[in-house]
């Protein structure tokens, strides 16, 4: 099902061409890899929830529900789902608009702009009629020169990276991913994974310059924000991925960014930029 609908975007695309924009909304169970592809016109990927790891121009991308990828047209990318992940696609005709330049680029997601690209899925839902008229077009070129402005205005955001590459380290982020409180020893874990202590610590300092402890605290930090998104207590966020009680649970959040996890929730989203292990 996934496969004919990214089929469909360039479809799209080639069949409309005098469209300025339109807007697709996709779901990809976790573990589900978007291989390599490209388009030729602009995107920005934007996860309503769940999390996304993205490749492109030899760089790789974290985006979880609080960050919008820009993605310039022509730039080959593939995207992992971390989770079960349901994110809106903007498609933007490059022959439109202000040129956005050639960089790919993590974007903020204020909760302004969260609301300007849920307008434009209205406006630009991808069964809007091919042949769209001037008087049609207008308003969304009012609303495209804002999401412009927003794109390049907005602050960007790096988080830090969580798939491996190792086989034995991938076995591991899977079954964190599924149970983020699991609460092995690196003893154990290599017991599972068919590798020792020693070996697995010197595997996540080449690949991530960082212990296996700050690694899994960060997983579960990262997993939490789309946690923090639902109805659940802050104190069963902080169970459900593997904090004994919601003290230790804030004061880790807020160490690594910059604010409490109550504090996301009502919505400032104004993480700190960059994070290290």
């Amino acid at each position: 099902m996934l496969s004919r609908q990214l089929d469909s975007i360039n479809t799209i695309i080639e069949q409309a061409p005098n469209m300025p924009s339109f807007v697709k909304t996709i779901e990809m169970q976790k573990g589900y890899v978007d291989v390599l592809h490209q388009h030729c016109w602009h995107q920005l990927i934007f996860p309503l929830q769940g999390l996304l790891q993205t490749e492109a121009d030899g760089a790789l991308f974290l985006v979880p529900h609080t960050t919008a990828l820009f993605v310039p047209a022509g730039v080959i990318h593939e995207s992992v789902a971390i989770t079960d992940t349901c994110f809106i696609g903007v498609y933007l005709n490059p022959m439109y608009g202000r040129d956005y330049g050639a960089m790919i680029k993590p974007v903020a997601m204020s909760a302004f702009l969260r609301e300007l690209v849920l307008t434009l899925r209205k406006q630009c839902a991808f069964n809007t009629p091919i042949n769209v008229e001037p008087m049609v077009q207008a308003p969304i070129l009012r609303l495209l020169e804002v999401l412009y402005d927003q794109i390049n205005s907005a602050r960007g955001q790096t988080f830090k990276l969580l798939i491996p590459k190792d086989r034995r380290l991938k076995l591991i982020f899977e079954h964190l991913t599924q149970t983020p409180a699991l609460d092995f020893s690196l003893v154990k874990w290599g017991e599972r994974v068919g590798a020792s202590e020693r070996t697995l610590s010197r595997l996540f300092v080449r690949e991530f310059g960082s212990s296996f402890v700050l690694w899994r605290q960060h997983l579960r930090l990262i997993y939490s924000l789309s946690l923090l998104a639902t109805d659940l207590s802050i104190q069963n966020v902080a169970h459900q991925i593997g904090y004994q009680n919601d003290s230790s649970y804030i004061k880790a959040f807020k160490e690594r960014f910059g604010m409490t996890p109550q504090r996301f929730r009502l919505g400032d989203h104004g993480i700190q930029s960059c994070y290290d292990l």
